[in-house]
């Protein structure tokens, strides 16, 4: 008889999860928003805008539960949902901007430093030698602001202000990920 249990030495092994799951299908969903959110800003409709990016912000909400609730999270869909919040929301924010519903320069901001994210990310997936997402809480709360501040614009809200004061919240976020980015050590590389 073939005993199946896992022994101390023998670590357990998640289990492989396709990337065509209920999760990464609601990820991918949020690309849908992007052309009726360029619709509404290109004929001035501001409730129609906001309530797209509203929609596009629930359902990146919507599929961490999703995966929860499905038993189908991975390392691929963490990925995945981290480029899909840079890809619409920097769209978002090219938008307002291009229309003249947000100032230029902090949206210009906000999106190189978002770039610089990315490259940081792409630095540490190398120093990690397997595909991860770098994991930072203050960068998920300030990628989540990018939303707001679509938003804020579509809706007419103190928009100068808020863009203006989220540049020099995101420089710091960014600093101090680089640091443990490219500076500390990677959980799990030993192995």
């Amino acid at each position: 008889m073939v005993s199946t249990a896992v022994t101390a030495a023998e670590p357990a092994r998640a289990p492989r999860v396709s990337p065509w799951n209920p999760a990464n299908a609601v990820t991918a969903s949020r690309f849908l928003t992007l052309p009726p959110l360029w619709w509404a800003i290109d004929h001035g409709y501001h409730q129609y805008a906001t309530l797209f990016i509203i929609i596009c912000g629930l359902l990146d909400k919507l599929d961490g539960l999703v995966a929860k609730l499905f038993n189908c999270r991975s390392q691929f869909g963490e990925l995945f949902d981290a480029i899909t919040d840079g890809v619409c929301y920097g769209i978002g924010l090219i938008l307002v901007a291009a229309y003249g519903w947000a100032p230029i320069a902090p949206v210009v901001a906000v999106i190189g430093l978002g770039a610089i994210n990315a490259v940081l990310r792409a630095i540490y997936i190398r120093r990690a030698g397997r595909s991860v997402n770098y994991k930072s809480y203050a960068m998920e709360r300030i990628v989540a602001y990018a939303g707001y501040l679509i938003g804020f614009a579509t809706a007419g809200m103190e928009v100068t202000y808020f863009y203006w004061a989220c540049v020099p919240v995101f420089s710091v976020i960014v600093l101090h990920d680089a640091k443990r980015m490219l500076l500390d050590a990677v959980p799990g590389a030993d192995r």
